[in-house]
């Protein structure tokens, strides 16, 4: 496990890259990879991605999922 900061965030989030479905809501859909959820949502192109644990850099503290589709369009 290492936490990995997220350079388009300005580096104030960081995610878990060896997350996986067990680390993340039970009926979240899609396939994992390195900490990344990726899913088709219907009627949606193209596939969104998610990072799957997160958490702020400075407190370290778990906040959830992070959309990585918006931070890479950013």
């Amino acid at each position: 496990m290492a936490w990995v900061n997220i350079a388009k965030t300005g580096n104030i989030w960081a995610y878990e890259n060896t997350a996986a479905a067990a680390q993340t809501y039970t009926d979240a859909p899609g396939s994992y990879s390195g900490g990344i959820r990726t899913f088709d949502p219907p009627g949606a192109t193209p596939a969104q991605a998610t990072y799957v644990r997160c958490r702020m850099v400075a407190d370290s503290v778990e906040r959830g999922e992070l959309s990585k589709t918006f931070w890479d369009a950013q």
